[in-house]
């Protein structure tokens, strides 16, 4: 145990006393003890956060249009437990920073680009060469790049902001948005929160948006917003129903076409779907949207990963 903790890089925010982020159900990573039982209190609030996080990751790929021409994606980990207290500097290379307020439960948000996704933010957008690494930047970044960045930082804050608002009904609005120099203090938002980081899958470096919010509303506002579960029925009737076979398809697409071009199909013809190699994929259980996912593959056959629920 000892050696595998050695070998974890520590990550913006941890608390050394908790050691690695804990996530929901990342069995495989080390995790520490949780002396205070903090985890356990807020892992309604961490499920949400979650739920907010891939959210937001699906609302960014409309936002960032360059990943689909690099055929990148954002990509959530798992939520940790963040100590703002500690989250005072910024380390190495600028960051950008948009921090978010609710008069509702006191609730505070922030998102934050660390340098390396300042800059790919700033090649995607001017239009860089695909699969090329990314430029480093210097320690301040310039007045230009601050208005570009701060921009697009804006519009990222907003899909945080929505996921938040969708997921736990909590309505957050910007209220600051600033570039900080490499050194320069962070703003402390205030008491604990749940942070994710969010990875650009497929792209050089280690870009990286951090998004926070405050876990003591996120928790109060999930639990108000939580629908209540009608009473369960008769035991023996769900565990009979269980058994009960449910045919579930997964579509990769579907099209539209006139029934002269259908009555000429040829064999060797391709047609051709308006669904890129790595969109989601829609899952229909008993012909009910129910999940959505990507297609890999399994064992040598064609399979599908389910990546969350239709609609979140």
């Amino acid at each position: 145990m000892n050696g595998e903790a050695q070998s974890l890089r520590p990550y913006p925010g941890m608390n050394p006393l908790r050691g690695t982020r804990p996530g929901i159900g990342d069995k495989d990573a080390p995790r520490p003890l949780d002396l205070t039982g903090r985890e356990r209190q807020l892992r309604g609030a961490m499920q949400a956060m979650s739920h907010v996080a891939a959210r937001f990751a699906r609302a960014a790929r409309r936002t960032l249009p360059f990943l689909v021409r690099r055929r990148a994606r954002l990509a959530p980990e798992a939520v940790y437990i963040c100590d703002t207290g500690s989250m005072r500097d910024t380390g190495e290379g600028p960051t950008f920073e948009v921090m978010l307020e609710s008069e509702e439960l006191g609730a505070w948000g922030s998102l934050s680009l660390n340098a390396d996704a300042i800059a790919l933010v700033l090649e995607g957008s001017l239009g860089g060469r695909e699969g090329a690494s990314l430029s480093a930047l210097a320690n301040e970044l310039t007045l230009a790049q601050r208005a570009l960045v701060g921009r697009i930082a804006r519009s990222l804050a907003e899909d945080f902001a929505s996921a938040v608002r969708e997921e736990a009904g909590l309505s957050l609005a910007i209220i600051s948005c600033h570039a900080l120099a490499a050194g320069d203090p962070k703003d402390q938002p205030g008491p604990d929160g749940l942070a994710v980081d969010c990875l650009f899958q497929g792209i050089p470096g280690s870009p990286t948006i951090t998004v926070s919010i405050s876990a003591e509303a996120l928790e109060a506002a999930a639990r108000e917003h939580e629908v209540e579960q009608p009473a369960s029925a008769d035991p023996r009737m769900t565990e009979a129903v269980r058994d009960v076979p449910v045919e579930v398809v997964v579509e990769l697409g579907r099209i539209t076409l006139g029934l002269r071009r259908v009555l000429g199909l040829k064999v060797g013809q391709v047609l051709r779907l308006p669904t890129a190699v790595d969109d989601p994929v829609t899952v229909r259980v008993a012909g009910i949207n129910k999940f959505a996912g990507s297609p890999v593959i399994s064992r040598g056959q064609l399979s599908v990963e389910i990546k969350g629920r239709h609609g979140e």
